[in-house]
């Protein structure tokens, strides 16, 4: 199956922003999913008005090893933070960055696939990674939307 994602990143600057999440450790592929039913299980409560964007964040620390490298948080960026969060749900700000912005079209399911295309296409265009989270901004309501029109920007943190 052809992967539909932008050829050619475009760069931009992202403001800080404040995330409500739950972290999972592990393959991501695996416990995406999981992670997401966990965090909407306990934010169900959360004010909707002050919900920004749903963000999946992605990071690989390289002092790690096996499956322990990958960390996933699911959240969501919002306005304010409420007080009273409680485990498992944490909350931290994001740090401003500039990132390579590439928009993937269908499912989700291509995330896995559509990856090793974005840091090839950044390796090509002379881009160095910075070692902080990648994010994935899903910008339309799976529930809503057939599966073949979602949009989700990947975004991978760039010097």
């Amino acid at each position: 199956m052809k992967i539909a994602l932008s050829a050619v990143p475009e760069i931009v600057q992202r403001p800080d922003y404040d995330l409500i999440y739950v972290e999972t450790v592990g393959p991501f592929e695996k416990l995406a999913p999981g992670a997401w039913e966990t965090f909407w299980s306990h934010a169900s409560d959360l004010d909707r008005s002050t919900i920004r964007a749903m963000l999946g964040l992605s990071f690989i620390d390289p002092e790690k090893e096996g499956d322990d490298r990958f960390v996933y948080q699911a959240g969501v960026a919002v306005s304010a933070v409420p007080t009273g969060l409680t485990n498992p749900l944490k909350s931290r700000t994001v740090a401003a960055g500039k990132f390579a912005r590439f928009l993937l079209t269908g499912s989700y399911a291509q995330l896995g696939q559509a990856y090793p295309l974005a840091f090839q296409a950044i390796q090509e265009n002379g881009l160095s990674i910075r070692s902080e989270f990648c994010a994935e901004s899903y910008l339309n309501d799976p529930s809503v939307t057939p599966e073949a029109e979602l949009l989700t920007e990947i975004l991978i943190p760039v010097e």
